[in-house]
Order: structure tokens, then C-alpha cells, then sequence
């Protein structure tokens, strides 16, 4: 409405204050309006001019509104004007006169806080109980909401309803626990508020008090005993919401008064799931003590323990433990909780679930198990935790449904993991409860199922005669078969084209040869329903095709997929059959063997009496044809038999030939003769019986073709497959022995044995699987003599002589009993030689395995000891700073950026460095596959008790127990005596080696004398490799090549020897000359105080010039020559770096230096350059960290230098020669660092805020802990570990080896301190972001100025 500028300038000048009662009198005003349709009196009531509006009051209409439906009471009210709100009343405004929306003056008020004039309207009896238009709003609500309790206190006594609620359900008891606000709710209550009211999305105030986390609402309103049970629209309960938010005292107050705690909201979560979700573990704990179902699963088949797995929840992991849950429920993905812990990389989650009974052979939706999971992922740590019970082992050759199995997928890495924890050849072995042989025959097992295995393999299992060797024979039997896997476990049944040609073909023939029959008949009609039976008998025959697959690959069903695997079995054998008739196999690709399922086939007939040995090796090769054939199939392996073996160069199989034809064509051809006979005969047939007819005459010349191509094959057949079989050849041999003599009738045998190998290879690339002919030999120790050697012989020429063969032998005697056979039976033949029998048995048993049954039975109870229940897992992780955060901040910390470029030494790689080192080159290859054989059995035993050890010291120890093992023999009965770990084994052969008789049957056994010594010295020399002690005690019951009735021999000569064990028990207080780095010669003299060398701890490459001059400073060189010198050196910048890189010539002519000061300082910067910093695990191994080595002494005596020449000479030869050693194994023993992405989720903390290395996570499986440890040992090294603190917080910085790290690691729970606080706090109270908001909108904005919207009606602040 437009208004004239007179009139705005009036109304401008009236609503600044600036127009008096009597200026206004002037002008008519009754009738002036401004732009708003405001009159003179609304404008002044709403600007608080009392004088106008009390003049004038008399002159206007009270219940005139403006354009937006206002009043001049409604003005005044909403703007606070107490004494014009009283003049109004008093001149009969009306009181209850509301705006557009229903608001009424006594509502405004209320919301603006106005409690006189609120007062005010009361006495003018304004209506209590008014409702708004829009959201039913009712001024007890306005006032509950916002928090006025005054006003609240002044509504109910004006008798205000107290339950009235707004269009939502809402009630004021409601809005003011959705706030918090204590006192107005004590009003309502005791003004008699419903307590159980229902408002938006079905809240009710307990509910929102909850939400609100105001404890002493809850607790108010609980006190009125309420509904604890009421749900809202979610279904989510009071403790539903307190679970889910993590709000311990609601949640301990409603679990008191006895809500429920199984209730499932409308989601399908419960009520403990939602208590994980909140990662309050005191509530979680609370709710399983209350019998909350631990199993119960949400929407997606998730339990309480997925959930806390996914969000890394160790100590809600540990309560949910205690209470026994399902371990193999899956979700939807087909996750069981580990498989969700290998999936999240949690590695103290995975050995948790593993020692509370988790299955490891749990698969998901794709076919992955753990494993397959775990060695995807490259986590070293999670795959020895996976393994700790040797059977599950098989499950590294389990495919998934794309056919990849975990030990492919681990071989496909440029660094593989399971070199590391087998040792050379890819595999480990961790026991959890197993008794006697049944360790010995899963390692033998696990050695042999592994697919890279190079063949053939000759075991020795050897005990003495009567041990039981027997029993432990057909253990391995077993467990060969739990790790082995059937070609035809993976047959599937695929949707072929092929298969549905060749079932069209095979109808239409059939439908051929009836029409033929019939057509004699004559009759057409006939004819055309023999061929619409056989198109009909086609159809029905693809429609059960296709349902069966359907419901095998489609829909699972139970019986179409047993349907589906016969079939599939079926078409495998036919296809194999169809294969072997029509090409000849070629050469499998190392990539297609590492996939390939490794199956066994055994030789039943394995005990040799003392007579019908030539019977026995017949009855071995028979009993592999038999098991042959019922492992592939009679035909397949009876046709091969009969046809002429012939292998194709490359990778792809050639067709087969006879007389130059493709057998394909001759296939082609007979199936043509046969259909175009029967075509002709019908013919003939239908036209009438004429015997000058040419389809006659057609039709018998394609029946005499096809009887020629048939003829030849069915010949083969019948007569190599059924009457000449080999089994039949193979007992006609043996029952003419007599004529034949032994060497024809081994002829003969091997003749077959050569068939047998040239089969399985075949079938082998056919069926895309591995093969492999165990051939178990027992009682060879109870026959006679010579048959003994000549038995040996025999099996050694027709399954070890020639390379590549499938053939894995197994022989089970008493070696000394076979020994002194040999030595009695080939005396003659050995005459004037150093052979013995122990040479003929090692160059026959590629792989010695010697028995230590008392040793294992003592470790097993060690390792029964170690063990950890649940509980010790609970009061640990109670103490423990951090889980996660200490395993990954000390690998960053202690090796840095740099440790993730290690390199791994593989397999073959190691084998390579093995066989080329020049250290083997008078060592033939037999003995070289002995060394790693032995090397890889010893490391199996000592991952399955848990031993730590290091792959180089190990292969040091089995090296000389193979090639010196009656030096060793001593050396171990004296080193079991000392109670000093540290003290080298150089050290003391060095005391002993007076003692060791020069001429004895038992010391001729050792090979290469002189070259003793210098090995041993080799392999102790000091540092973190070197053989100690504790090392003897270590290794001792695992080390499968130690003869124990060679130690017993010795150990009897030693008794004889009085006075020996005293003198060596007596070194054990002597301090250890080998221990801290080696300076030896003139670089010790360098400096006058020995000490300075230990003071050393950066390498050349890393000093400062600062610390280089010091050193300098520290020569002998006068003073005054040394600051000169100090002076030409920073002159130079000669820093650490420089001195470490350039030429020392270029150096001496910057410096310019006399002879003898040049000389000293070239001493000390070469001996710098190959200086190494004492490492932890030194200071950890022996008790000094710096002395000098044993060094020459010097003497003038012409004999005394020659002889210290030559032992110079020998020391830096053997130092070249085993080097290959430390390539070797070093790469094994680093450790390796998981690509584990940090997780954010905080950790369990430590109530005395520190650990100790009993709460090493580590020290469950594998840590500095050992089982051959005693208590004292291991307190030496807890308090050694303190070093490696010390040089973390210094800053040094070198890659420091596992068993550093093990050792280290409850020191970064100290560092991660601080980290991992802030964390812990924030998580109990991270937002929880509901499905729908809480906010209630209610009135909506009237005027842009003055009216805001109803969505802050309770959202402002209390005084505006």
C-alpha cells in the first residue's frame, strides 16, 4: 500500500522518537497508515511510546492488525513493553488476540522471555492452553523448551496442561529432556507429566535425556519408574541409545533396573552390537555379564565380534572371548571373524582366534581361506600365526574357485614369504597338541607335499632297531594323504560346445543305426520317427544339461551339484582317455607345477624279510601300477601301457602317428566308414534286397575300412592292456629269478620302473597335477647281510638314479646296523680306500632323519607350558601400552624407511648360492642336497616348538655336524655342561681339541680335518651369527643329522677321561674373547684408552667432522702435529662421508703428512671403513662388548712366523670360502616388514603405564622366549633389551635383526605413550549420525524482521 511522502515522513519521524503527542493532535491519524498497514498506535506500541499510546488509545480500534495480522497488544508484547501492554489490557484489548500462525500475545511472551508481561496477560485471565494453527504449540511447551523454568513454574500454577503436546506427540516433558533442563522437568513431574509420553519418531523423555547424555535427567526421571523398555519408530530402547553412544553411567543405571539387552532395533542390530559401534568396552562388558546374546547378528549377518574386529577393538575382542561366541559365523560376504582379521591386516587379532579355536580352513563367497587372504597381503606375521597347527599346512594347496592356491599366489611375489618361515624348502611347521611321531610325519609330509620338491628323494628314518619306526611310517602314510589333493577334487562341471557336439554326434549315430535297422520295413513313416525320436532324445539330453548346470553353478542345489561332480568326473576320465590315444605329452612349465595339486600313491608292500627280496622290490613296482590305475583309471593307464611312449619337445603336447598318419585322422576316418555304411545298407534296405545293388556293395567296402582302422588299436589293446599287462610281466620275472639271476630279472624291473615314470609324467600333464610314487622300505635290518646292500642297491638303481623321477623313497632302519653290513659285505671293494660305510649310506640317503623320540617328548612339554589361556591373554593386554602401535612404531623407529628395501633369499636362489660356492667344490652334489635337506627338516622342528633361531647360524650348525659330527660330538657333550649361552664354541674346541684322540675309529668319521678349525672359527666369529653355546642347546633335539648313538658313543670315551669335564666347566667365568667387533692386529693399539673403540656407535659414513678430529686427536702424534693436521682436515671438509668414498692417496696429498703420522691415520680410516657399531643383539649375547681378538703373538723364531703365516693364510681363506653362508641365509633372518596400513582405532592401555617383556605380544609364539631357556637366561635378557632402549632414544639408526626386534618390544609402548592417549579418549565419544535428524521444526517465519523461525524456537539462547 503506497502512501503519500507526508505521511512516511510522519510515520518516520514516530518510530524515532521523534513526534510528540501534541505535534500528532495536528493531523487526522486515525486514518494514516504507513507502507505495513501499521496505525499510528501499533506503530507506537511497537516502538514503547507510552505517552502516545496513552493519549490516543481511546482513538483507534484495539483489535486493528496490520498487513501481517498484528496487533498493537501482539507488538507490544513481542517487543517487551510492560506498562503499554498494561495501558492495552486496561482499555479492553483483546488478550487473546493471536497472528496469522495462532500465536497469542501470552505466547510471545513466553518465547521472548517477557515474564511481566507474561504476568501481566495471566491476570487479564489470557487463555493458558492456547495452540498455534501450525504445530500446537502450547506456551508450557514454548516455555519447557527453551528452558524458562520461571515461566514453566508460573504456567502450571495458572493451571496450564501439563501433557498437552504439539501436532508430533510432543509434550513438555519431552522438550525439556531434550535439553537437559533438571529443574523444569522436577516441575512437570511433581505437576503430574505423563512419564511414558510418546513424541516424534516415538521418543519419550527418558529417551531423549538419554540421547542428551544428561545423567541426572535420566537419573530424575528414573527415579518416577518409567517404561525402561519403550521403543522409538527405530526400535532403538533408552539402553539401545546409551549402548550406541557410548554412555557408561545411563547404560550401568538402565542395565540396573533391568532393561532388556537382547532387543533388536528395526535394522536388525542389537543392543550389544550397537555397545561395539560405541567401543566402550566397559559397557559391552556390562551387557555380557547381563547375558546379552553374543552371537546375534544385524542386517548384513555381522556379530558383535565382526564389528569389533573391523574397528579394531582388542579389549571388547577379549570380553567378547571370554564368553565362548560362534567363531564361524559368516556375513554376507562369507567372513568369518579371522577371515575379517587377515582381511584387516589385525596380526594380534588373527593369533588371538587361532589360540581360541578359530578354524583356519574357513572359506569366504570367492574360495579364499585365510591363507590365501594373508600371503595376498604379504604379512609374514599372520601366516606363521595361521600355521600354527601343523595339519593346517595342507591348506596352503587348497584353490579357490579361480584354482589359485595360497602357495601360488605366494610364489608370484618377487619376495615370497614362505621361504622365511620354511626355510629352503617353503615350509613350517608349528605344533599346538601333538604327541610323539605325529610332529616327525606332519614336517616329512608338509617337506614332501611341496610342489617346487626337487625328485627323487631318498629319506632315512633312522632309530635304532626296535624304536617303533614302524608306527611313525604309517603316520606319514596318513598325513601324506591329508595334504595331498586329487586331480579330480577341482573337476567342475562347465557349460562345453564340445560336449554338446559330441552328444549330437553320438545320438545321430545311434538314430543311424536304427533307421538302418528298420528300413528293411520299408516303411518311410518309420524311418521319420526313428530320426524325430532321435532329435527329441537330443533335446531332452541338452535340457538336462543345462538344468543340471543351472543348478549347480547357478543355484546350488545339493543334488544337481552331486550330479554335476559325477559328470564332471566322468568327462575328466574320458577326456584323459581321448588324450592319451591322441597325443603324446609334453614338459609342464614351472609356473602350471607351482598350481598343481600334489597327490600320492603308495607302495603297500614295504616289509623286506630275510628271504624273497627279488619278491618284495616286484611287489613295489606291481602295488604302483595298481595304485596308478586307481588313481587315473584302468583304461587310461592300461592304453599307455600299450602304446609307445614318446614325449614332445616344449610345452605343448604333438599328435600321435602311426605309419605317419595323425591318429585324429585315422579317428575321423572310421567314424565317416561307419556312418556312411550304415547310410548305404539303409539305402539298399529301403530300395529291396538286390544284391547287384552298389549301395551294397558301398556300404561292405566302408564296414571292411572301419574294420581295418579298429582292428590294430583294439589288438594293442587287448593284448597290452589285458593279457601283457605289466603287473603280469612283473610277477613272471620274479617267479623265474632262478633262471633269470638277479641282474636280468633288475633289468627287466627296470624296464618297468622306467614305464611307471614316463606314465605318471604323462598323466601328470594331461590331468595338470603332480604324482608323486612313495615307497616305503621297513625291516631292512632284519635280513641277512649281503641282501642288505644288494637291497639297497637295487632301490637306489630303480628309483634314485636317474633325475626328474616322481619316486619319493622312505627307508626306515637302524643306520649302524646297515653300516657295519656295508663295511662287512664290501670290505674287499673298500679295501685300501677311505670309504666306509658311512660314505655308501650317505651317498644313498640324500635325506637323514635322525630320531631324538626323548628330546621331542621333553620339548613338547615345554612347549605345553608355554602355552597361554585366555585369561593370561586378558591380564596381559590390561597391562600392555599398545598392541599394534608398539610392533609398527619400533619397526619404523629401529629401521627406518630403509628396511622395506630388504631382499629375501629364495629358494632356488639359495640352493644356486649353494651348489656354485667355491667351498663345494670337492663336495659332490649328493653331499650338498644332504646339508640343505638337513638344514630345512632342523628349522621345521624348531618353528614347531617355537625356538627362535637364525637361518645362518643354523646352516653354520648343520654344515659341521654334516661334515665333522665327532668333533661336534665332543663339542656338544662338553658346551651342555657350561651354563654361559655366550661363550663360543671356538673358544672352546680351542680348550678341548688336546683332549679329542688324533686316532679313533669314531674321529675318522669326520671328513677334511685340517679345514675344521678354520670353519669353526669362521662361524664364531663374533657377532650376531656367531655360534655360542646357547646355540648347542638350542639346536641339539631338532637337529635332524646328529647321530644320538654317536653322542652316546662319545660321551662314554669322555667319561673314560678323568679330569676332562672340570677344566671346561671352569671356563664359564671367564669373560668371552670372541664378543663385540673384531679388532684385531695393529688397529688395537691405536689408541692408548681401549675403551674408546666401545665409545664408537655411527659408522664411518655417518660422522661428523667434529667426530672424526676427536678420534684424530686421540693418536699418537704430538700435539702440536695433531692441531696442524685438525686444521688441514677442515680445511679439506673431510667429513665422514668423504673419508668413506675417496681414494687414500688423494687424501695423503692434501694433507702432506710425515710417514709415520700418515701411516697412523690411513690405519684408522680403513679401519674405519669396515667398522661395524656394536648391534643390541650383541650386547644382548655376550657379556663384553669390546674386546680384541685372538691375535698372533709375535715372536722372532724363524718356525714361529712360518706358522703364523700359514694360519694367517688359512684364517683370510676360509673367510672367502664361507662367505656364502652369510649371502646366503642373511636375507632370511631380516626382518620383515608388513605393508600394514596404521590404524586410527586406539589401543589397550596399561594401568601402571609400562611393560614388560613378559607382556611381549611376541612372547606367545615366538619371541626371546625359548623353550630351552632358563629362568635366569631369560632375566639376563630383559635386562640387556635395556640397551637397545638407550641407543632407540639416541637416535641411532642401523636395520636391526627379528630377534632385535622381538626383543624390543614392550619399549615402544613407552615412546607411543602420548600417541595413543588422545585416542583412547576420543573414541567413547565419536557422533553417532542417526538415520534422522532430531531437530523438530515447528513454526515457520512470519515477517523477515521481527519473526524468526520456529525451527530456533528452542534452539536460542535464553535472552535475546
Amino acid at each position: 500500500m503506497a502512501a503519500d511522502p507526508r505521511t512516511e515522513e510522519l510515520f518516520s519521524l514516530l518510530e524515532n522518537g521523534k513526534l510528540q503527542s501534541a505535534d500528532l493532535a495536528k493531523y487526522d491519524f486515525s486514518t494514516m497508515r504507513n507502507t505495513d498497514s501499521e496505525n499510528v498506535l501499533i506503530v507506537a506500541a511497537r516502538t514503547g511510546q507510552i505517552d502516545i499510546v496513552q493519549d490516543f488509545v481511546n482513538d483507534f480500534d484495539l483489535e486493528d492488525t496490520d498487513a501481517e495480522g498484528w496487533t498493537a497488544l501482539l507488538d507490544a508484547t513481542y517487543m517487551g513493553h510492560e506498562e503499554i501492554v498494561q495501558i492495552l489490557l486496561n482499555a479492553g484489548a483483546a488478550v487473546d488476540y493471536a497472528d496469522v500462525l495462532g500465536w497469542s500475545p501470552l505466547m510471545w511472551a513466553v518465547y521472548k522471555n517477557h515474564y511481566a508481561c507474561a504476568e501481566l496477560l495471566i491476570e487479564f485471565k489470557a487463555h493458558i492452553n492456547l495452540t498455534d494453527e501450525e504445530d500446537s504449540l502450547t506456551p508450557l511447551i514454548v516455555a519447557a523448551g527453551r528452558g524458562y523454568v520461571n515461566f514453566v513454574e508460573l504456567l502450571i500454577n495458572a493451571g496450564a496442561e501439563i501433557n498437552a503436546c504439539d501436532k508430533f506427540g510432543s509434550t513438555a516433558l519431552i522438550w525439556a529432556a531434550r535439553r537437559g533442563y533438571k529443574p523444569i522437568i522436577e516441575l512437570l513431574l511433581n505437576a503430574g507429566a505423563e512419564l511414558d509420553g510418546v513424541g516424534m519418531y516415538g521418543a519419550t523423555a527418558l529417551m531423549m535425556a538419554t540421547r542428551g547424555n544428561f545423567i541426572g535427567v535420566v537419573r530424575v526421571i528414573l527415579s518416577r519408574e518409567p517404561n525402561i523398555n519403550t521403543v522409538d519408530q527405530n526400535g532403538l530402547s533408552p539402553l539401545a541409545i546409551a549402548a550406541r553412544e557410548g554412555y557408561v553411567e545411563i547404560a550401568s543405571m538402565l542395565i540396573e533396573l533391568g532393561a532388556h539387552v537382547n532387543a533388536i532395533d528395526r535394522f536388525g542390530n542389537s543392543i550389544l552390537i550397537g555397545a561395539v559401534r560405541s567401543g566402550n568396552v566397559e559397557i559391552v562388558k556390562m551387557l555380557l555379564e547381563k547375558h546379552a546374546d553374543v552371537n546375534a547378528r544385524d542386517s548384513e549377518n555381522r556379530t558383535a565380534l565382526h564389528l569389533a574386529i573391523d574397528k579394531s577393538f582388542m579389549d571388547i575382542v577379549v570380553a567378547l572371548l571370554e564368553k565362548k561366541p560362534n567363531l564361524e559365523i559368516r556375513t554376507k560376504d562369507g567372513d568369518t571373524p579371522l577371515l575379517r582379521a587377515v582381511k584387516n591386516r589385525h596380526a594380534g587379532f588373527c593369533q588371538l582366534l587361532v589360540n581360541s579355536g578359530a578354524k583356519v580352513s574357513a572359506m569366504d563367497n570367492a574360495g579364499d581361506n585365510v591363507l590365501h587372504v594373508a600371503l595376498r597381503a604379504k604379512s609374514r606375521k599372520i601366516t606363521q600365526y595361521l600355521l600354527l597347527n601343523p595339519s593346517d599346512s595342507r591348506l596352503l594347496y587348497r584353490p579357490n574357485k579361480l584354482g589359485q592356491t595360497p602357495y601360488s599366489i605366494d610364489q608370484e611375489n618377487p619376495q615370497p614369504i614362505i621361504p622365511l618361515i620354511y626355510g629352503p624348502l617353503d615350509a613350517e611347521v608349528q605344533v599346538d597338541a601333538m604327541l610323539g611321531y605325529d610332529i616327525y610325519s606332519n614336517v616329512l609330509a608338509d617337506i614332501v607335499c611341496e610342489p617346487n620338491l626337487t625328485l627323487p628323494l631318498t629319506i632315512g628314518l633312522y632309530a635304532k632297531w626296535g624304536s617303533g619306526k614302524s608306527v611313525l611310517l604309517d603316520k606319514m602314510k596318513n598325513s601324506m594323504r591329508s595334504f595331498s589333493r586329487s586331480w579330480l577334487d577341482a573337476i567342475q562341471l562347465s557349460w562345453s560346445w564340445s560336449l554338446v557336439f559330441s552328444i549330437a554326434l553320438l545320438i545321430a549315430m545311434f538314430t543311424l543305426v536304427g533307421i538302418t535297422a528298420i528300413a528293411f520295413l520299408r516303411n518311410f513313416h518309420y524311418m521319420i520317427a526313428v530320426g524325430a525320436s532321435g532329435l527329441i532324445l537330443f533335446i531332452l539330453w541338452i535340457l538336462l544339461y543345462s538344468l543340471i548346470y543351472y543348478g549347480n553353478n547357478v543355484k546350488g542345489w545339493n543334488k544337481s551339484i552331486n550330479v554335476a561332480h559325477s559328470i564332471a568326473k566322468f568327462l575328466a576320465h574320458m577326456r584323459l582317455l581321448s588324450n592319451v590315444a591322441l597325443q603324446h605329452s609334453a614338459s609342464s612349465r614351472d609356473k602350471d607345477v607351482i598350481s598343481c595339486p600334489v597327490s600320492f600313491l603308495f607302495a603297500d608292500y614295504h616289509r623286506l624279510s630275510s628271504v624273497g627280496g627279488e619278491q618284495a622290490l616286484a611287489k613295489i613296482v606291481v602295488t604302483l601300477f595298481e595304485a596308478a590305475e586307481n588313481h587315473f583309471g584302468s583304461l587310461p593307464v592300461r592304453l599307455f601301457c600299450a602304446l609307445r611312449v614318446s614325449f614332445s619337445h616344449g610345452n605343448k603336447p604333438k599328435t600321435r602317428r602311426i605309419c605317419g598318419v595323425p591318429v585324429t585322422a585315422m579317428v575321423s576316418l572310421f567314424l565317416f566308414s561307419i556312418n556312411a555304411a550304415s547310410i548305404l545298407l539303409a539305402l539298399w534296405l529301403y530300395n529291396g534286397v538286390n544284391l547287384q545293388s552298389g549301395y551294397f556293395f558301398g556300404s561292405i567296402s566302408f564296414f571292411i575300412i572301419a574294420a581295418m582302422l579298429v582292428l590294430y588299436p583294439l589288438y594293442l589293446l587287448f593284448v597290452y592292456g589285458f593279457v601283457n599287462m605289466p603287473e603280469k610281466r612283473i610277477n613272471t620275472a620274479a617267479q623265474k629269478i632262478s633262471k633269470l639271476r638277479f641282474e636280468g630279472f633288475m633289468q627287466k624291473l627296470q624296464h618297468e620302473v622306467d614305464l611307471l615314470a614316463n606314465m605318471i609324467r604323462s598323466l601328470d600333464f594331461f590331468t595338470n597335477s603332480q604324482t608323486r610314487l612313495v615307497v616305503v622300505v621297513d625291516g631292512l635290518d632284519n635280513c641277512e647281510q649281503e641282501r642288505m646292500v644288494q637291497t639297497l642297491d637295487a632301490l637306489e638303481l630303480l628309483f634314485c638314479t636317474r633325475a626328474d623321477r616322481p619316486f619319493v623313497v622312505t627307508i626306515a632302519v637302524d643306520p649302524h646296523i646297515i653300516i657295519s653290513a656295508v663295511n662287512h659285505s664290501m670290505h674287499s671293494a673298500l679295501a685300501g680306500t677311505e670309504l666306509t660305510g658311512h660314505d655308501y649310506l650317505k651317498n644313498i640317503i640324500n635325506m637323514p632323519f635322525y630320531l631324538h623320540n626323548s628330546a621331542i617328548r621333553q620339548l613338547q612339554t615345554n612347549l605345553r607350558n608355554k602355552r597361554e589361556s585366555l585369561a593370561d591373554w586378558k591380564e596381559r593386554f590390561k597391562r600392555q601400552e599398545t598392541f599394534h602401535g608398539s610392533y609398527m612404531s619400533l619397526r619404523e623407529g629401529f629401521e627406518g624407511k630403509s628396511s622395506r628395501k630388504v631382499t629375501v633369499v629364495g629358494t632356488r636362489g639359495l640352493s644356486h648360492s649353494l651348489i656354485a660356492d667355491d667351498y663345494f667344490s670337492n663336495m659332490n652334489p649328493r653331499s650338498m642336497k644332504r646339508i640343505v635337506n638337513a638344514l630345512t627338516l632342523t628349522g621345521r622342528l624348531l618353528r614347531a616348538f617355537e625356538i627362535e633361531f637364525s637361518w645362518v647360524s643354523l646352516g653354520y650348525w648343520v654344515s659341521l655336524i654334516e661334515q665333522w659330527p665327532s668333533r661336534m660330538c665332543w663339542l656338544i657333550d662338553h658346551a651342555l655342561d657350561i651354563q654361559q649361552d655366550s661363550y663360543p664354541l671356538a673358544e672352546l674346541y680351542n680348550h678341548l681339541k688336546q683332549q679329542i684322540p688324533k686316532k679313533d675309529p669314531l674321529i675318522d668319521l669326520d671328513r677334511n680335518p685340517n679345514n675344521f678349525e678354520s670353519f669353526l672359527e669362521q662361524a664364531s666369529v663374533a657377532g650376531p651369527e656367531q655360534l655360542t653355546v646357547g646355540h648347542v642347546r638350542r639346536f641339539v633335539p631338532c637337529t635332524s643329522n646328529l647321530d644320538p648313538y654317536l653322542r652316546k658313543l662319545i660321551r662314554g670315551k669322555v667319561e673314560c677321561r678323568i679330569g676332562t669335564a672340570q677344566p671346561v666347566k671352569s671356563l664359564v667365568s671367564r669373560p668371552s674373547t670372541q664378543s663385540g667387533l673384531m679388532i684385531s692386529g695393529p688397529a688395537w693399539h691405536l689408541f692408548k684408552d681401549k675403551n674408546t673403540w666401545r665409545g664408537i656407535e655411527v659408522p664411518l659414513v655417518e660422522m661428523k667432522l667434529s667426530e672424526i678430529l676427536d678420534l684424530v686427536k686421540k693418536l699418537d702424534i704430538p700435539s702440536e702435529r695433531t692441531n696442524i693436521i685438525a686444521e688441514k682436515m677442515s680445511a679439506s671438509n673431510l667429513t665422514g662421508l668423504v673419508l668413506s668414498t675417496c681414494d687414500l692417496p688423494d687424501v695423503q696429498e692434501t694433507l702432506k703428512l710425515n710417514l709415520g703420522d700418515w701411516t697412523l691415520l690411513k690405519l684408522l680410516i680403513e679401519t674405519l671403513r669396515t667398522w661395524k657399531p656394536v648391534t643390541v643383539l650383541e650386547a644382548i649375547e655376550t657379556p663384553s662388548l669390546m674386546s680384541p681378538t685372538p691375535v698372533l703373538a709375535i715372536s722372532t723364531s724363524p718356525s714361529s712366523m712360518q706358522e703364523q703365516k700359514r694360519q694367517l693364510t688359512v684364517q683370510t681363506e676360509m673367510e672367502d670360502d664361507h662367505r656364502w653362508i652369510l649371502e646366503s641365509f642373511s636375507g632370511m633372518d631380516v626382518a620383515e616388514v608388513d605393508d600394514v596400513i596404521p590404524s586410527s582405532a586406539p589401543s589397550v592401555r596399561f594401568d601402571d603405564g609400562a611393560a614388560s617383556e613378559r607382556d611381549s605380544t611376541e612372547s606367545v609364539c615366538g619371541s626371546l622366549e625359548n623353550l630351552l631357556d632358563s629362568e635366569p637366561t631369560l632375566q639376563n635378557r630383559n635386562e640387556n633389551v635395556n640397551v637397545m632402549t638407550r641407543r632407540a632414544r639416541y637416535g641411532l639408526q642401523h636395520r636391526y635383526t627379528r630377534e632385535e626386534l622381538m626383543g624390543g618390544m614392550h619399549v615402544d609402548s613407552d615412546v607411543s605413550h602420548s600417541g595413543t592417549h588422545s585416542r583412547s579418549v576420543s573414541r567413547t565419544h565419536l557422533p553417532i549420525i542417526l538415520d534422522v535428524s532430531d531437530d523438530q521444526q515447528t513454526v515457520k517465519e512470519v515477517s523477515p524482521s521481527k519473526r524468526p523461525s520456529m525451527l530456533d524456537v528452542f534452539n536460542q539462547n535464553h535472552s535475546e
